[in-house]
């Protein structure tokens, strides 16, 4: 029974390294995420981070899933990055080069970011 909470516990955390810091080795606080369509002109929804929350700064337009939309990520100090991805229900898969990862997923478990529930309803 332990060996086997020892390898589960071994695979999680080799789940956990798998997942790429496509944002940065860390999210400071005062990182701001936008998410934008590709035009960059429509605003869905915008986030700050405080200390380990991510908390939103206006009210989420949710885009239709499978919507192409561009991930606008501020860290302070450094220069602005943009990342495509897809619309998803309350997520936003982001396409790193053949592979789609979730952002939720990615801010959770790789960066330990508290959400507030999904990203939008």
């Amino acid at each position: 029974m332990k060996r086997r909470l020892v390898l589960l516990l071994g695979l999680c955390g080799l789940a956990l390294a798998a997942l790429p810091p496509l944002l940065g080795q860390a999210l400071p606080p005062g990182t701001e995420l936008r998410l934008l369509s590709p035009d960059l002109k429509t605003l869905f929804a915008a986030w700050r981070l405080e200390g380990n929350r991510l908390l939103p700064l206006s009210p989420p337009l949710a885009p239709r899933p499978g919507t192409e939309v561009r991930l606008l990520l501020s860290v302070p100090g450094k220069k602005p990055q943009v990342l495509p991805g897809v619309a998803a229900e309350g997520d936003v898969l982001l396409l790193l080069e053949k592979e789609r990862v979730s952002l939720v997923r990615l801010l959770q478990e790789a960066y330990g970011v508290v959400l507030p529930g999904r990203l939008w309803p």
